[in-house]
């Protein structure tokens, strides 16, 4: 049975603000995340179902945003029935073009004409849409890589967007993991939206160790490339220390979900598990490193 009532959230913010506000709903719990301008500033909009949610949340919610930034901020929330939690996903979101390749679109809507490889995704599901610029510059990334007949480890896929656009892109072979089970049901569901087939895309409940495990049992070891859009504090204390038993020496990284505030501190560590950083791209306040093993090795 659909829930009834949803709750509507709303954050007016700047700009630089915008996947920050992103991040803390999806820390919270949100169902779907949504933007759009307003002046020169973002609404980011989240929906939360009734039955798990009540007013004291979000005012906690509105106190830690307040406490994280000194910019002006606005929080506001509303209940909505199911029937306009539906319709207000679908006036958020239009088709959007992405770096120089890709075309996101709606899968209500029909695709228009392009040149452009086209992802269709369906943004009420509980998972990212590319809106983040953390997704945006691996999916930027993505592009200045070989990946035709490529073989790629996704560690946190989320709703497995990078995995599928890999895959729609000439990839042969994904290993995908997630530790939260909405993720891995967001990931089959884009992949059917897609025509991506479940032995292409192999996605498992875990993260690097269970990612590791079954790239090894199909004798995929090392893969040809690895993405990783996850927060800096888990790539440098959980992902890095083992991030070599996926790759060779011409293996390629994606590290992304890391403050440009915190790169420094994310390279000392790759140099110190024996990477390499050969890019480092930068989208507001975030950054996306190419890494590869560094040649001593």
């Amino acid at each position: 049975m659909l829930t009834e009532k949803w709750w509507e959230v709303a954050v007016v913010c700047p700009f630089a603000l915008e996947d920050s506000v992103y991040w803390a709903f999806e820390q919270l719990g949100s169902k779907g995340t949504a933007s759009q301008q307003k002046d020169d500033s973002r609404i980011v909009t989240a929906y939360f179902p009734q039955v798990q949610f009540g007013p004291s949340d979000f005012e906690q919610f509105e106190a830690r945003l307040l406490d994280t930034t000194d910019a002006s901020v606005q929080v506001s929330w509303k209940t909505i029935e199911n029937e306009d939690w539906a319709k207000s996903w679908k006036t958020h979101w239009q088709p959007e073009a992405v770096g120089d390749r890709l075309l996101i679109n709606p899968a209500w809507l029909t695709p228009p004409d392009t040149q452009r490889t086209i992802l269709t995704l369906d943004p009420g599901s509980a998972f990212g849409t590319g809106a983040h610029a953390t997704t945006q510059l691996c999916l930027k990334a993505l592009e200045k890589q070989a990946i035709t007949n490529a073989t790629i480890a996704d560690v946190g896929c989320g709703s497995g967007i990078l995995s599928i656009v890999a895959l729609l892109y000439g990839a042969k072979q994904i290993y995908a993991a997630d530790v939260d089970p909405l993720a891995i049901s967001s990931t089959h569901s884009n992949a059917t939206l897609n025509g991506v087939s479940e032995a292409a895309l192999q996605v498992e409940l875990g993260s690097l160790p269970e990612v590791i495990a079954i790239a090894k049992q199909a004798g995929d070891l090392p893969v040809d490339g690895i993405v990783c859009n996850i927060l800096s504090e888990i790539i440098v204390g959980l992902i890095l220390p083992r991030l070599s038993e996926l790759a060779g020496p011409k293996t390629w990284g994606i590290l992304s979900g890391i403050l440009t505030s915190k790169s420094a501190w994310v390279e000392e560590h790759l140099t110190a598990f024996g990477w390499q950083v050969v890019e480092i791209v930068h989208q507001d306040e975030w950054c996306a490193m190419t890494i590869r093993l560094a040649d001593e090795r």
